[in-house]
């Protein structure tokens, strides 16, 4: 799966491709920032230069794996990482549980919502068939975007929260491709 590490998907503003190591420092730049941290499962805080090479390094690993196909996005006309999506694979491969996040400053303009479409789309293409996302009770956006990609609700389950230091009740949406 080596090719997935050269794989570009484009959107009508955004490019999506496969984090490398000159990401490093937005990584560090936008995850450092609580306001984004809190709503992630995955983002620890604080947030080091150290945390960031070592998510770059395991995303590549897992995407030549086929475990989890991280994509980070910035915006064609302004190269710089805008925000990261990922679908976490199962052993099958018929289904993904999808993340993504924005940087503060790129919040509120519709690139999670469009991003997300785009790795939908990429998703039915490579045959999976249903995928999955959770969103903290409180972060609204997230749950506006999963809305919008027309998942469905699906309930509440905990779900470790590094950068909170527990788990955190989460409402989860499915949509079946």
């Amino acid at each position: 799966m080596d090719e997935l590490l050269d794989l570009k998907l484009h959107t009508e503003r955004l490019v999506l491709r496969a984090p490398d190591d000159g990401d490093v420092p937005a990584f560090v730049r936008w995850c450092g920032d609580w306001e984004l941290a809190r709503w992630t499962a995955n983002i620890p805080h604080p947030y080091t230069a150290a945390d960031a090479e070592k998510f770059v390094a395991d995303a590549r690993r897992a995407i030549v794996d086929a475990r989890t196909l991280t994509f980070v996005f910035e915006r064609l006309e302004a190269p710089g990482l805008v925000g990261a999506i990922g679908l976490g694979l199962d052993g099958a491969g018929e289904e993904a549980d999808m993340g993504w996040w924005v940087g503060g400053p790129f919040q509120g303009q519709g690139y999670a919502s469009e991003a997300a479409s785009c790795v939908v789309d990429f998703a039915r293409t490579m045959g999976l068939r249903r995928l999955t996302a959770g969103a903290h009770p409180d972060n609204l956006v997230s749950q506006g975007v999963a809305r919008k990609l027309g998942m469905r609700s699906a309930g509440r389950l905990l779900r470790a929260q590094p950068a909170r230091g527990h788990p955190v009740e989460t409402l989860e949406f499915v949509l079946t491709l």
